[in-house]
């Protein structure tokens, strides 16, 4: 089963609103529970969901691409390339 939120709260020993202030980059943490945090999610594996995250913001950033049919190795890498970068700019969000 994923680690989830709860469990990085139980592992690093604090709310899951403080999780939260971490996980979004809120202030009010202080730095050695924000590190306490960090060391927990690395620990247990956490992996965060960006688009469930955004999703539960209510942010939803569509993108459509009309692309030819037919097997254009060009177009097949343009599009490899997009989805690489839209799957990278998702993580830093």
């Amino acid at each position: 089963m994923r680690p989830t939120v709860h469990d990085i709260a139980e592992t690093a020993g604090v709310s899951l609103a403080t999780v939260d202030r971490v996980l979004n980059r809120r202030p009010g943490v202080k730095a050695a529970t924000r590190e306490r945090v960090e060391a927990a999610i690395k620990k247990i594996g956490f992996v965060r969901d960006m688009a469930a995250a955004n999703l539960a913001k209510g942010r939803i950033y569509p993108l459509a691409f009309v692309i030819p049919r037919g097997n254009n190795s060009f177009m097949e890498g343009l599009m490899h390339e997009v989805e690489q970068a839209i799957a990278r700019s998702a993580q830093e969000r």
